[in-house]
């Protein structure tokens, strides 16, 4: 993993970038992948036209379209013909004017010795005739532009008596399959020519017939290949030459193209499910290919060990074979390891995942560049498990590195195919001026420790013996084995410019951070610890404000002992120079509060580290936090690449214990912008009901108003509690949950009992956007209980933004079915007129308990006039309400406009698409696809119970019999001019001006069960994908995409722009 283009305190670029390989000992945790910035390039092509011949212009078309296509794999492929009825010698064929050459003398087939590739023109014409006798030879499908296969497709016929079958092909894209047959001898025929002329390989006497079928049609793209031209007749003494083939693409593939993977697995999934494992470089599919309109979301499921890969593209709509490479290109492993120490005439040794251009990385820059003398850094290639896949970079023969903190930023590229490292990388070392070593086997405190012969025992002696380190690149070098924070006073305290290092190898031969065998165990707690405090707790190592140096952690296991009033790994208070690198940091046991790193009023460096928040003994309201900060300035952590773990309760009953991943709280805020690709995990706690224990994965407490920042890139899981929530803001913050590019992986666990929420906000408007929330699940016993996706308990009536979120399954349960069991989506509450809920999909599970029990996407609650649009919902099941929108207490012109909305399914006579309780005359339903999933009496696609009603107009309504229930009438008709109405229209609900246009018509979509897919086809009319109502310029496919290149817009939330049926 990597960390670069961070933001320092004083807002300049801060690059801090750190690899490792597979440093986490538990592999099972899912690696993280970069959620991108996109840039979708999608090709489009369309042959509408059939000819008999082809034109060079044209050709070239189809050859400058196949050479975009780049990254497909594109041969090299064999150029081959038949040879039929040849008597004499001295056939001399010729491809492409001479490029290669063939002298037959007998009949046969036979390939030329160079070869195409695709999107190259081949052309293979007679320079001598045979003699001998003399024979009149012609070639037939010997012209074109090579597809994806090789060219089987010629015949030179040399028989007076015989004719030969074919034809011209226009518009073949797909990679693999298309076949023909002539139905006469059962003759088949491969052909990969993308457009140009082909034949059949046999011959034919005069009245024989022929019927030339496609009988293997193309995928990757699916194709349909259909035969438009004198595909059937008689031969009439002359060749065959005007068949014709049209192909045109039904489904696209997403063509995944690999570099740099040096070993392992890449795996990659489609839309959340489909995955697709790469394990060496060059040209994958996925295996299903998709219709046009759909959309793609592919995304790194886990990269191969070691490697660092990126997507050049992540989402976007099918309009064309998706192509996006998959750059692996990365620095597997660095000796000494990057992060560390370097000793100043140590040579760096970096293994790449492919071969090197050490050209390329001669214009790497940075201070580690400034040598001592200052001459040019020497670059050499070397072999560790392939030819020049290794660089060694290393000072001029008489020179040495500068002592200090010293970086150099890689500029690196792959010997073939030039790609670039797929993140950016700086290496950043510590060239010591001053050294001391320490050794558990042989150390003694009165050795002066200057040498690894006279190494000291303790770490704290070794830091004392520097008498303070001005320069600030002092290190203290440990070895493997066990060591007492409270050897030497009550804790290890840290000293500004003096870095400690763990985990040499006995005689300090080697440093090895990722065993992390310097082990700082607290194994008895000094008698001091029992005067800790929330403010101030028992720590193995702690650092103060008079570190103003960098001080590197790294290499060490720290446990800290048990038991203190509150016990923490480290403390940091009031620095920001301290940086943990690579470690397993332990909180230990507390009576009533633990954290493996705790922080106060200081800017945690945290990177690649083990963090785990220690158990809570036995106090109630007891904590145990892998994170702790709090602060009365603002300050801006950089937690990078950690696996952060929250603590347990030793009790299993304690009723009131935290399990915590990462907890802020202070006076003033914090940005959270630098806290990126983390798994952050809450431990599950007491299922006792009633309580009050918590499961957070990342907390941010009140007041904290001035937080701010985007936090994405990381996964959050959180477990089973009496209250479990992924994410929880507690006050007012201008922190971004996701980016427009990326988001987070959120995670709920096993049951929890009163509340599971993958993001809960409280009193603060925020924008949540691009995040992929699994629900977990709540089941109580006859009291309320609610899983939701995304909840805004009061937006403050300001404006939020929720959009392109991913929301999937859930449950909520009473199995009593006395109390009120609920599973949301997305519940707002007090969103004010500039908020949106736009973009998301929503699919969910059950909720089963109580009357009002309730399952729905979309819950929003007295709002102002905001937009609710191009929302996807598969709504669940319920024993009691299914409800795909659930608006209630809205007295706003809110807007509801362009969503697809399935019901859900309940007991009989409580479904609704939407459903609307006391709002206001003024509400605007428009250009939505309602669809109730189960058609019986009681249900209807608008369930209205309060009376009023607002504008509803450009609707579909889909098996739903009752397509609005108000004021207690069941409109049941779709009158003339789209007014919805009842009694045979004898009674309308309103006007034309607000209740026209409304549709009552099968949308069919790709499919409406099962695997849902709810995307128009060809077979949806073109009163629903080509609307008027043009209203908002955006659409699930993306911004800017209304109205579409049809002209009009489509109803629902995707906007779908191929043919249709009027």
């Amino acid at each position: 993993m990597h960390l670069s283009d961070f933001t320092s305190l004083d807002g300049k670029k801060l690059t801090i970038s750190l690899a490792f390989t597979c440093c986490i000992k538990e592999s099972h945790h899912p690696m993280f992948q970069k959620f991108l910035q996109y840039t979708i390039f999608l090709v489009f092509f369309f042959l509408g036209a059939c000819v008999p011949s082809l034109s060079k212009s044209f050709m070239q078309s189809v050859s400058d379209f196949l050479q975009l296509r780049s990254l497909v794999n594109t041969g090299p492929f064999q150029i081959s013909v038949t040879v039929s009825g040849l008597v004499g010698t001295g056939l001399t064929l010729s491809l492409n004017s001479g490029l290669s050459s063939l002298t037959i003398d007998a009949d046969g087939n036979y390939q030329f010795g160079s070869t195409l590739i695709t999107g190259q023109d081949f052309n293979v014409s007679i320079v001598n005739q045979p003699v001998l006798p003399a024979q009149t030879c012609s070639v037939n499908g010997g012209s074109g532009v090579v597809g994806f296969g090789n060219i089987s497709s010629i015949i030179v016929n040399c028989d007076p008596l015989r004719y030969s079958l074919g034809g011209t092909i226009t518009g073949l894209d797909g990679a693999t399959g298309l076949t023909l047959t002539n139905a006469f001898d059962g003759a088949t025929l491969p052909v990969a020519v993308a457009a140009g002329t082909f034949a059949f390989t046999q011959t034919y006497v005069s009245g024989s017939t022929y019927n030339v079928t496609v009988t293997t049609q193309p995928n990757h793209p699916v194709q349909n290949c259909i035969v438009t031209n004198n595909g059937s007749g008689t031969f009439a003494s002359a060749d065959i030459t005007n068949i014709t083939i049209n192909c045109t693409s039904t489904a696209y593939p997403i063509e995944i193209t690999a570099v740099g993977i040096g070993s392992g697995t890449l795996t990659l999934s489609n839309n959340g499910s489909e995955m697709l494992p790469i394990a060496s470089d060059g040209l994958h599919r996925f295996p299903t290919n998709l219709p046009p309109s759909s959309t793609y979301n592919v995304q790194i499921v886990s990269s191969p060990p070691g490697h660092q890969c990126v997507l050049s593209a992540t989402t976007g709509t099918i309009a064309g074979t998706v192509s996006i490479l998959a750059n692996c290109f990365s620095v597997l492993s660095y000796t000494p390891r990057n992060g560390g120490i370097l000793l100043p005439s140590e040579s760096l040794r970096l293994v790449f995942s492919a071969e090197v251009n050490t050209g390329s990385c001669t214009g790497s820059t940075g201070t580690l560049a400034d040598t001592t003398l200052s001459l040019p850094v020497q670059f050499v290639l070397a072999t560790t498990n392939f030819a020049n896949d290794s660089l060694v970079v290393t000072p001029a023969v008489t020179d040495s590195w500068q002592a200090g903190h010293r970086t150099l930023t890689l500029n690196c590229l792959t010997n073939v195919g030039s790609h670039p490292l797929s993140t950016n990388i700086s290496l950043l070392y510590m060239i010591p001026s001053n050294l001391r070593y320490v050794a558990d086997v042989g150390g003694n405190d009165l050795n002066d420790g200057l040498t690894t012969l006279t190494p000291k025992r303790n770490i704290q002696s070794a830091i004392d013996s520097f008498g303070g380190c001005p320069t600030g690149d002092c290190a203290v070098l440990v070895t493997q084995g066990s060591y007492d924070p409270a050897a030497v006073g009550d804790r290890i305290q840290l000293v500004s410019g003096i870095s400690l290092f763990g985990s040499y190898e006995p005689g300090f031969t080697t440093w090895s951070p990722g065993d992390k065998d310097s082990i700082i165990f607290m194994g008895s707690v000094p008698a001091s610890c029992a005067l800790a405090t929330a403010t101030s707790p028992c720590a193995s190592i702690a650092a103060d404000v008079s570190i103003t140096s960098p001080v590197v952690i790294s290499g060490f296991e720290i446990r800290s002992g048990s038991t203190a009033p509150y016990m923490a790994g480290v403390f940091l208070d009031s620095t920001a120079n301290v940086r943990l690198i690579d470690n397993t940091i332990i909180a230990g046991t507390s009576a009533n509060g633990s954290a493996g790193v705790f922080s106060t009023n200081s800017n945690p460096y945290l990177v690649l580290n083990r963090i785990e928040g220690g158990i809570c003994a036995s106090a109630s309201g007891c904590s145990a936090v892998g994170v702790e900060m709090s602060s009365g300035i603002l300050i801006a952590p950089v937690i990078f690449g950690n696996v952060i773990l929250g603590g347990t309760d030793s009790t299993s009953i304690n009723t009131n214990a935290h399990s915590i991943g990462i907890r802020y709280s202070g006076t003033v805020g914090i940005d959270v912008s630098n806290i990126r690709q983390n798994i952050i995990t809450a431990n599950s706690m007491s299922l006792i009901d009633p309580s009050s224990t918590s499961s957070i994965a990342f907390d941010i407490g009140t007041p904290a108003a001035s937080s701010t920042g985007i936090l994405a890139g990381n996964q959050f899981n959180h477990g089973a509690a009496y209250s479990s929530y992924g994410i929880r803001l507690q006050g007012a913050t201008n922190i971004q949950i996701g980016s427009v590019t990326q988001g987070n992986v959120i995670i709920g666990g096993a049951n929890a009992v009163s509340e599971n929420y993958g993001i809960k906000i409280l009193n603060s408007n925020n924008i949540v956007r691009r995040n992929f929330i699994t629900l977990g699940s709540t089941n109580r016993n006859n009291a309320f209980n609610t899983t939701a996706g995304i909840y805004f308990a009061s937006g403050l009536n300001n404006t939020s933004i929720i959009e392109n979120n991913t929301i999937t399954g859930g449950s909520a349960t009473d199995p009593t079915n006395f109390s009120t069991a609920q599973l949301i989506g997305i519940y707002a509450s007090a969103l004010g007129p500039g908020s949106s809920i736009s973009g998301n999909h929503i699919r969910l599970g059950t909720a089963n308990g109580g009357g009002t029990s309730l399952v729905s996407g979309i819950s929003v609650a007295t709002s102002g006039a905001m937009l609710v649009s191009n929302n996807w919902i598969q709504n669940g099941t319920s024993n009691r309400n299914a409800r795909g929108i659930n608006l209630f207490q809205i007295t706003s012109a809110m807007r509801v406009f362009h969503n697809t909305i399935s019901s859900g399914t309940d007991t009989p006579g409580n479904d609704a698409a939407i459903y609307l309780s006391g709002f206001s005359n003024t509400l605007l339903i428009e250009n939505n696809i309602f669809y109730l999933n189960s058609d019986v009496a009681g249900n209807a696609c608008i369930y209205n119970l309060n009376g009023t009603s607002g504008a509803t107009r450009y609707n579909v309504f889909h098996n739903c019999t009752n397509k609005v229930f108000q004021a207690a009438l069941n409109y049941t008709d779709i009158c003339a001019g789209g007014v919805p109405g009842s009694l045979g229209c004898v009674t309308p609900l309103g006007l034309a001006p607000n209740f026209g246009n409304n549709l009552n018509l099968d949308p069919n979509f790709v499919s409406l069960i099962g695997v849902y897919s709810y995307i128009p086809t060809a077979a949806s009319s073109c009163l629903i994908t080509r609307s008027t109502n043009t209203i908002i310029a955006d659409s699930y496919n993306g911004l800017g995409t209304r109205p579409g290149g049809d002209g009009g817009v489509s109803l629902g939330a995707i906007e779908y722009n191929l043919p249709c049926t009027p």
